[in-house]
């Protein structure tokens, strides 16, 4: 089982939320681990993430020019929607960060004179602390994050872990483009927000997904929610003592905080099973 969250924007506690759930689902079992691709990782892991070990290769198809073949006619520059070609006095250079592998280059060159070259763009590691069992994406520089890795990651994630075991992922806030996809390849999805009506219309706008979404709110936000009309929403209390455990690297001591953890390890588990 893969369940990963989403907050609406930075800053609300989703990485708090996510490793607090972690933590009560793992249960001092090795076998469930926790993805991130966000950096750096929550203060509750930071003293099991020092030491870290490669376990997977990103690796894209990235056009390679053959000088003999090639006539400089620049209709491999043309056709790159993406600007990730250039000319150069005796060649062409190639961006690998904006190449999404489509091949359409390739297919426009007359002469024959480029072709696909496997390149590592990047990387997953694990922090060889197996008591959490962390796991990270580390992209080379310049390296944009898509479609394709996100494809990449499941793929990978759905291949390494042991059976019956969960993998969480924290999602940053600003990979809005890649919503759709992650909420297609994950088992369940948690959005969090402090805004109802913003929760509710992500809800609505993924109905092929909502039976594996699982819709969360700061506790301020649940009555002008159900005022609304909607009832649905697990609440998660937002105070100083929540965010003074996070920030100290503790696990959250708040009562009504790890009611809420309680209900939604209930759900992931009884709802999407592994």
């Amino acid at each position: 089982m893969i369940v990963s969250i989403i907050g609406t924007r930075g800053g609300i506690g989703s990485t708090t939320l996510l490793s607090n759930l972690f933590v009560q689902v793992k249960n001092n079992e090795t076998s469930h681990g926790w993805l991130s691709l966000t950096s750096p990782f929550p203060p509750l892991f930071s003293e099991s993430s020092t030491n870290w070990k490669k376990v997977f290769s990103f690796k894209k198809n990235i056009p390679k020019w053959n000088n003999e073949k090639c006539t400089y006619c620049n209709d491999c520059v043309d056709i790159c929607v993406n600007k990730a070609i250039s000319p150069l006095p005796n060649g062409y250079n190639i961006y690998s960060e904006l190449c999404n592998s489509c091949k359409a280059c390739i297919s426009a060159c007359k002469n024959d004179a480029l072709k696909f070259e496997l390149n590592d763009v990047g990387f997953i590691e694990i922090s060889n602390d197996t008591n959490f069992n962390l796991h990270r994406i580390n992209l080379n520089e310049k390296e944009i994050i898509s479609t394709w890795h996100i494809k990449e990651i499941f793929s990978f994630l759905r291949a390494y872990k042991e059976k019956n075991s969960t993998f969480f992922i924290d999602i940053p806030s600003g990979l809005h483009e890649y919503w759709e996809e992650i909420l297609k390849l994950s088992s369940s999805v948690i959005i969090y927000s402090d805004d109802p009506f913003t929760s509710d219309l992500i809800y609505k706008s993924h109905s092929p997904r909502q039976a594996k979404l699982i819709l969360a709110i700061t506790a301020n936000s649940k009555t002008e929610f159900e005022k609304a009309g909607y009832s649905f929403a697990i609440s998660i209390p937002k105070n100083k003592i929540i965010a003074f455990d996070s920030i100290q690297g503790k696990i959250v001591t708040d009562i009504g905080f790890n009611n809420s953890i309680i209900n939604l390890k209930n759900i992931i588990l009884e709802k999407f099973p592994s």
